[in-house]
């Protein structure tokens, strides 16, 4: 999506309708430092040929055979891999949304979606979620990677998806200058006011979440994508039934 202005519109009472005009963003990205790729055997940087040939004679096919250092310091950058198991320990934190909107960002690196694997995880899990949505709390969930320490955000999608999204680590973060808001102090009057507009707008049709560019040239038409979501609730009610019948 690229940076610029869009005037968003609705067509309210059969009326091509201007609801306003805002400029695209991006929102943060990552840091990038300064390094520089170097000959593992003399530290000169090696000039790109078909392959990385240094002025010592070495020659590497692949970055992946150079050296990474600092560029101020020439200190080399160590890569540690903290697992290669398919399993890690992860840790769980919780605190007030208005404090993590004044302290922190939650910039988005990726998301990914979760299943529970049992019962309690997903009683456990669906607490947390309750949280989000009611106690205006935000869940933090931490673990490492194979290379990467992860910070993620516990949440729930417009589809009702659990999700953990990763957010930029604050150190490695560069925010840019975006707009927000702050609907906590939001009257009965303001509720109101935001119910009678939006009841002007349209629903979306089926089209709207179909894309007719380039990217569908050659995808398999399909009515609609199978469902595949599996039901935190489903998980919980599984559960009680068993109890009963053992009971």
């Amino acid at each position: 999506m690229r940076s610029r202005k869009l005037r968003i519109t609705a067509l309210i009472n059969g009326m091509e309708t201007a609801l306003g005009e805002v400029k695209i963003v991006k929102f943060a990205k990552v840091r990038e430092p300064d390094t520089a790729l170097v000959c593992p055997s003399c530290g000169a940087e090696p000039k790109w040929s078909g392959g990385y040939d240094c002025s010592c004679g070495a020659k590497y096919n692949h970055w992946s055979r150079l050296k990474r250092v600092l560029k101020a310091t020439l200190q080399e950058i160590i890569k540690v891999k903290f697992t290669d198991g398919e399993s890690v320990d992860g840790k769980a934190y919780v605190l007030d949304r208005k404090e993590f909107a004044d302290k922190y960002s939650d910039a988005i690196l990726e998301e990914k979606g979760i299943v529970a694997d049992n019962p309690t995880t997903a009683r456990n899990i669906r607490n947390l979620l309750i949280a989000t949505r009611t106690l205006n709390k935000v869940v933090v969930v931490s673990f490492k990677d194979t290379y990467e320490e992860r910070t993620c955000l516990l949440t729930l999608s417009e589809s009702n998806r659990v999700l953990l999204r990763e957010i930029i680590p604050q150190n490695i973060l560069d925010l840019e200058e975006t707009m927000r808001a702050d609907l906590t102090g939001v009257s009965e009057k303001d509720i109101e006011a935001a119910k009678r507009f939006v009841d002007l707008l349209p629903a979306p049709t089926e089209d709207v979440f179909l894309c007719h560019d380039y990217r569908a040239a050659g995808v398999e038409a399909v009515e609609k994508p199978s469902e595949k979501g599996v039901e935190l609730e489903a998980i919980l009610a599984k559960a009680e039934q068993s109890k009963l019948t053992s009971s």
